[in-house]
């Protein structure tokens, strides 16, 4: 990749970044956070929650680094229009297909066990309903656009979602 390239990709994901997964375990979360607050909902935090919470998201922004690690290493981007020039199938790629949508449902139980928020435990599963039909409707086309039979062959290997704990050549 170019390094003008590779700029521009760098460049695309931070758009990415902070126009979807920013605003899906960031902006939202802090909104929903603030209104349970100003409507004095009861509240199930405690210092354990909040720890095992902090943890959690720390683990979910290590796993998103990773992938997109892998992904800039693959001369793309974690953005599907920007992708890597080959199929990544290295690191959590071996065990499911969309590990960075599985980093912002880490990320997002860890932000509901430190907030103790009522309104992010009807956030995320709306969040995560919206990631699976972004995913089947416009994320894997493309990548089977992209990558054509390579990507077929990966979906029969490794799952989408529930992760398969064996490891493929």
């Amino acid at each position: 990749m170019k390094q003008v390239e590779r700029i521009q990709a760098v460049a695309d994901s931070m758009i990415y970044l902070f126009i979807g997964p920013f605003t899906v375990i960031g902006t939202v979360p802090l909104l929903l956070i603030e209104l349970d607050l100003s409507m004095e909902l009861p509240r199930f935090a405690s210092d354990f929650t909040s720890s095992a919470g902090y943890l959690l998201m720390n683990l979910g922004a290590l796993l998103a680094i990773w992938c997109s690690w892998l992904m800039h290493r693959g001369g793309g981007s974690p953005i599907p229009s920007a992708p890597a020039a080959q199929l990544v199938r290295a690191g959590p790629y071996t065990f499911v297909r969309h590990p960075m949508m599985h980093s912002l449902l880490i990320v997002g139980i860890g932000e509901l066990l430190v907030s103790g928020s009522l309104l992010m435990l009807i956030w995320i599963p709306v969040a995560m309903r919206a990631g699976v039909l972004f995913v089947s409707t416009y994320e894997e086309p493309v990548l089977v656009a992209r990558y054509g039979n390579d990507y077929l062959s990966y979906c029969q290997e490794v799952p989408r979602w529930l992760p398969k704990w064996t490891r493929h050549s």
